[in-house]
């Protein structure tokens, strides 16, 4: 059992490590959709933020959640710092749902508006990301 669980953690915080940065990186993608001038370079950015959703983080999100879930459960972290990790974490699941929207959109977009608000997304995994990281290593008791 000690061997399923070691395996399980390096799963986990292997596709944590890359749908975090992937988190990171898409807002800062999607903020350069409106400096695309050229169609090459239109084609080139829609391909890389293509890859990096459906390739890297969409695959190491559903890996986090099910190895973070086997983990739970083998390991019984019940928890009340457990909760808060998983609303945490849940909060990561919807932004990563809205990068895939704002994708979309930018991909369905014909004309050239930049949206100045969209730089200021990266805040949302600046802020999520390192909770949810001290919770799990400080696992504070809530009353």
């Amino acid at each position: 059992m000690g061997d399923l669980v070691a395996w399980l953690k390096f799963a986990h915080l292997s596709a944590l490590l890359a749908w975090c940065a992937a988190l990171f990186a898409l807002p800062v993608l999607l903020a350069l959709y409106p400096q695309a001038h050229s169609g090459v370079d239109r084609r080139q950015l829609r391909a890389g933020t293509r890859f990096t959703y459906i390739a890297i983080a969409s695959p190491a999100a559903v890996l986090a959640v099910i190895s973070g879930t086997s983990l739970v459960h083998l390991t019984q972290s019940y928890g009340g710092w457990m909760l808060a990790k998983l609303t945490l974490v849940t909060g990561m699941v919807f932004f990563h749902a809205v990068c895939g929207k704002l994708m979309v959109r930018q991909h369905d977009k014909r004309q050239r508006g930049g949206r100045r608000w969209q730089p200021w997304l990266a805040l949302v995994p600046a802020l999520l990301v390192p909770a949810v990281l001290w919770l799990v290593l400080a696992q504070p008791r809530f009353a």
